[in-house]
């Protein structure tokens, strides 16, 4: 008999999770965080699971926009850590993982500049690797997270995204927000950005649909 592979065992793992078991969960048990893993584990599973949990937003016609929002949930997180550490990583080591940060709840909004734009970021954030606040380089937008009452973000952080013939214009960035998972309950999660011209862009993420 041949030994059970990584994708094969996950893959008869995720079949054995039930459909109740798709609701926000925090915090995560050693079970739900095996489970995720093996998700993690399957490409093809994953794309379709983390789909789930992203919005891609049209451009306007001008100004700066917000291309994609996505929330990543406790479980989510798992998922797409298990995802990127494809080679050498166990369960184990992703519930250690989890253990590091385990009840925070992620959003990332990518805000993108049409090039020209006058409303490019500042001179001081071309060539940065990492905003250590998301207010460094997009302090001009606002941002915002509500459900029943607005719930304040933890931490925040950019990751900048060049372009350029030399790769060193910085013309748009993932934007990340940490919330604590235990102030955000399983009910509609409302994303709403404010841009520099007065545009307001808004997406709903129903976490009693999302695991």
């Amino acid at each position: 008999m041949k030994p059970w592979s990584r994708r094969s065992l996950g893959m008869l793992l995720i079949s054995l999770i039930p459909a109740s078991a798709a609701a926000y969960d925090h915090p995560l048990d050693s079970s739900a965080i095996r489970n995720a893993y093996f998700l993690g584990s399957s490409n093809s599973e994953s794309v379709k699971f983390i789909s789930k949990y992203k919005e891609t937003l049209p451009p306007p016609k001008t100004g700066p926009y917000i291309a994609e929002m996505e929330v990543r949930t406790p479980f989510a997180q798992v998922v797409v850590s298990s995802r990127e550490h494809s080679i050498g990583y166990s369960p184990m080591q992703a519930e250690q993982d989890y253990k590091k940060d385990p009840d925070t709840l992620q959003v990332r909004i990518q805000v993108r500049y049409p090039v020209p734009s006058p409303l490019l970021p500042p001179l001081a954030c071309q060539g940065v690797n990492r905003m250590i606040s998301v207010q460094d380089c997009f302090h001009d937008f606002g941002f915002r997270f509500s459900q029943s009452k607005d719930i304040q973000p933890i931490r925040s952080y950019g990751v900048p995204i060049h372009s350029g013939n030399d790769n060193s214009w910085l013309t748009a960035g993932d934007v990340w927000f940490t919330l604590r998972a235990a102030e955000v309950t399983s009910a509609p999660l409302r994303v709403t950005v404010s841009t520099p011209d007065g545009h307001e862009i808004s997406a709903t993420f129903d976490l009693a649909a999302l695991r």
